[in-house]
């Protein structure tokens, strides 16, 4: 594992900050391509970008109060951790739906009917497969759970190999992009579909790849990130079902 890739003048660049930024920017870039080529407004796509980020990053952090309970609220309540490039910015599912929810509220303060912000969705997929890169070079959560599989790893302070849980992340997530891509078009995946589908499709993959993760398991044989997961397409599927229900009444 590589925690620290190099140094600047003596300040140690973290591999975990450091693809964090660099997804952040490979997620920036896409946004900025997507839009061009959507012909957006740079009075919409900034004020949606921006509103998105901040609420992802209070999201990643509040999150880890339902997965870590109140053991990670130095995290959560002191801003100066934010910023700190040894903690992380928190947890990927509090971000993306705290993402979610700051460019959807900032997109229905510009006063769009629907969400403008399908840009996001093949931007999101292949930000995390960067981002993940960094996850598996720290060896966050060590990573993943004991296996003999052919790819399996050694982590520090262990005498076993483990699952590599961040690449089958990052690899999810470069699929995942090629397929938003694939789809960006369809008529049915606009105002805000294509998003929703990016985030159903990443809750569940994260639900069946918790099974080889380190989280703990809080009940019934699942971790808080499954239930996040299950929680995330409930309300996927009551966005979809509740407008078909009231039409046929």
């Amino acid at each position: 594992m590589v925690p620290v890739l190099f140094e600047v003048a003596g300040v140690p660049i973290y591999s975990h900050g450091f693809f964090l930024m660099l997804g952040l920017l490979t997620c920036l870039a896409v946004v900025v391509f997507e839009a061009r080529r959507r012909r957006w407004p740079a009075g919409e796509v900034i004020p949606i970008g921006l509103a998105a980020f901040v609420g992802g990053m209070v999201g990643a952090r509040v999150a880890m109060l339902f997965f870590h309970g109140w053991d990670a609220a130095p995290f959560v309540f002191v801003q100066q951790t934010y910023f700190d490039p040894a903690v992380g910015p928190g947890s990927i599912l509090g971000g993306v739906v705290g993402a979610y929810i700051g460019g959807h509220l900032a997109s229905r303060s510009l006063g769009n009917a629907g969400c403008t912000c399908d840009a996001f969705a093949p931007a999101m997929a292949l930000g995390m497969a960067v981002g993940r890169i960094g996850d598996y070079l720290s060896a966050e959560d060590g990573l993943g759970k004991p296996t003999t599989l052919p790819w399996a790893v050694p982590v520090p302070g262990v005498d076993y190999l483990v699952h590599p849980a961040p690449l089958y992340d990052s690899a999810f997530n470069v699929l995942w992009f090629g397929a938003l891509i694939a789809l960006r078009d369809q008529p049915f995946l606009q105002n805000g579909n294509l998003l929703k589908l990016a985030i159903g499709g990443y809750a569940v993959f994260r639900f069946a790849i918790e099974f080889v993760r380190n989280n703990d398991v809080l009940a019934f044989g699942l971790t808080p990130q499954q239930y996040a997961c299950l929680l995330t397409l409930g309300a996927l599927a009551i966005y979809y079902v509740r407008p078909r229900q009231l039409a046929s009444r």
